[in-house]
């Protein structure tokens, strides 16, 4: 003999449970779904910010690195505030 789930809230028929859960989950099917996209969509964005990051990183690296040899030569240039500007000879 199967046992039967007894609520006020749900039904006592095994049929109409399954009939119910079956409908419910068809409705938040969708929902689920989009979760599972967005999710993808976050991590790939999070992926493209990081490569992006490096390549900043690695650009600054470079720019104080031509400035730094450049300033060896007395070419009187430095970085102020993030760019590059041209300063007068003795400063």
């Amino acid at each position: 003999m199967a046992d039967k789930l007894v609520s006020k809230n749900m039904p006592t028929d095994n049929r109409n449970l399954r009939n119910t859960l079956i409908s419910n989950f068809e409705i938040i099917k969708p929902y689920l779904d989009k979760l599972d996209t967005d999710e993808l969509g976050v991590d790939d964005l999070k992926n493209k910010f990081d490569d992006i990051s490096d390549k900043i990183n690695i650009y600054e690296t470079n720019i104080q690195a031509i400035v730094n040899i450049l300033a060896k030569y007395d070419v009187p240039i430095q970085i102020v505030n993030g760019k590059v500007v041209e300063i007068e000879e003795g400063d």
